[in-house]
């Protein structure tokens, strides 16, 4: 399956540790893919992603989590 009508939006959350942050993302997709990173280090990161809907997703971390996260989410449109 080939598909080139992708989207990649690409951004940095200020986060606060053990918390959650919403991010609007406007991909108009359930179909993504989240990865996030640690600003200071570059070391990618694990935390609880839940998509909420097709424009919107939610990060939870944990309590020892950094403050600043760079997050990257790629999307396919839903047809």
């Amino acid at each position: 399956m080939e598909n080139t009508d992708f989207k990649t939006p690409r951004g940095m959350a200020i986060t606060i540790p053990g918390k959650t942050t919403t991010i609007d993302h406007q991909l108009g997709t359930t179909d993504i893919i989240v990865a996030l990173y640690n600003v200071a280090t570059g070391n990618e990161l694990n935390s609880g992603i839940t998509v909420i809907d097709k424009n919107t997703v939610m990060i939870t971390t944990a309590s020892g989590a950094p403050d600043q996260i760079r997050v990257v989410i790629m999307g396919f449109p839903m047809d």
